[in-house]
C-alpha cells in the first residue's frame, strides 16, 4: 500500500524528501529511479579536470619556458577543450633514473653507468633531487630523493650485473612502479629508465603504469642500451610496450644500442626535456568508459610535444 498524495508531489521540486511506505515490486522500480537520477557521472553530468604533460620549443628548436606559451589549443574528436590553468612549470624537478643490470646486458652496464653519471652532472646544476635505482631479477635503490649528487655518483658505480644467465627475470614493470611510488608529490616529476627493452615476471602492467604516472602527472623517458639490435625481420622485439608507453605519459624514446655517441647525445636531449618540461590542465567530458582518449596538443607560434591522451579512470 502506497500513501502519497499525487497532486502535491507533481509540485516537489528533486531536493525535497518525500517519506513514504511503499510494499512490494514498486518499491524496487522507486529505488531504481532514484539511483539513476542521482549519479552524477551518467550522461552529460558535466566535466572533469586532467592534467597533460607539455613540452615547447621555438621554430628552431629550442627549448621554450612552459609559461611563455600562451596560445595553447587540446582537441580531443575534433572538439576544443577549455585549458582551464597553465601552461606553466610544475616547480622544482624530482627524477627517479633506473639502470637495467640483468645478465643480457653485461656488454653494455659499464655504458649505462656512464650516461647515467653524466645526466646526474647536469641534474645536479638545477634545483633538482633524484634516486638511483637498478633492476633485473632484483631491485636495488638508492633509497630516497636526494640532491647528494656524490652520493648518488657513487652508488651508480657500484652496480653490478647480475650472473646467472638462467635468470630471465627482469623486473622492469615492477621497478618503474616503485619509482613512481617514491616520487613525492608536487613539482616537476619523471622516470628515466635505461632498458633493454623488455619485462619478464612483474606483477603491474604496462597500461596499469600508465594510470599511475597519469595520476600523478610523471613522464616517462626511456632509452634503450643493448649490444644486439632491437628489431627482428623489421619487426620490434625490444620495447615494444615502452614505445605505447612512453607518448601516452609525455615522455619520449631512443634507441642507443652501444653507441657512447648516441648515449652522450641522448643524455643531452634528456636534461633538455626535463628543463622545458610543462604541465596544463583541461576540462574533458566526466565519461568513465576505462578507455584512453586521444588528446592533440598545438600552438600557432611553437613547437609543442605532448602527452597524448588521458584515462578516464585517472580523472580528478
Amino acid at each position: 500500500m502506497v500513501c502519497l498524495n499525487v497532486g502535491t508531489l507533481k509540485d516537489r521540486r528533486l531536493g525535497t524528501a518525500v517519506i513514504a511506505v511503499v510494499c512490494g515490486p514498486l518499491l524496487a522500480t522507486f529505488c531504481l529511479a532514484v539511483a539513476q537520477t542521482s549519479n552524477p557521472r551518467t550522461g552529460d553530468a558535466g566535466q572533469k579536470k586532467v592534467a597533460l604533460i607539455i613540452h615547447a620549443t621555438d621554430q628552431v628548436g629550442n627549448p621554450v619556458a612552459p609559461d611563455l606559451v600562451k596560445d595553447i589549443v587540446a582537441m580531443e574528436h575534433e572538439k576544443k577543450l577549455q585549458v582551464v590553468d597553465g601552461p606553466k612549470s610544475a616547480g622544482r624537478t624530482q627524477i627517479a633514473l633506473l639502470l637495467d643490470s640483468n645478465f643480457h646486458q653485461r656488454k653494455v652496464l659499464a655504458l649505462e653507468q656512464q650516461t647515467a653519471v653524466e645526466m646526474l652532472s647536469e641534474f645536479g646544476k638545477e634545483r633538482a633531487q633524484a634516486l638511483v635505482m637498478s633492476y633485473g631479477a632484483e631491485i636495488h635503490s638508492s633509497r630516497e630523493l636526494t640532491d647528494d649528487w656524490a652520493g648518488l655518483k657513487n652508488f651508480t658505480g657500484s652496480l653490478q650485473v647480475e650472473t646467472d644467465k638462467h635468470n630471465d627475470t627482469v623486473l622492469l614493470y615492477d621497478a618503474m612502479k616503485r619509482a613512481l611510488e617514491k616520487l613525492g608529490d608536487g613539482g616537476t616529476k619523471a622516470v628515466v629508465v635505461f632498458a633493454e627493452g623488455n619485462d619478464h615476471g612483474s606483477s603491474i602492467g604496462w597500461t596499469s603504469l600508465v594510470r599511475m604516472a597519469q595520476r600523478a602527472n610523471v613522464a616517462c623517458y626511456v632509452v634503450l642500451f643493448a649490444d644486439h639490435s632491437f628489431y627482428g625481420r623489421e619487426v620490434r622485439h625490444y620495447g615494444y610496450y615502452l614505445v605505447e608507453l612512453t607518448p601516452k605519459t609525455g615522455g619520449k624514446l631512443w634507441e642507443v644500442g652501444d653507441s657512447p655517441r648516441k648515449a652522450h647525445e641522448t643524455a643531452q636531449q634528456v636534461t633538455t626535456l626535463l628543463g622545458s618540461q610543462g604541465i596544463i590542465e583541461v576540462l574533458v567530458p566526466d565519461v568513465r568508459s576505462n578507455r584512453f582518449h586521444p588528446v592533440k596538443v598545438t600552438s600557432t607560434d611553437y613547437r609543442v610535444s605532448a602527452q597524448t591522451g588521458y584515462f578516464d579512470d585517472g580523472m580528478q
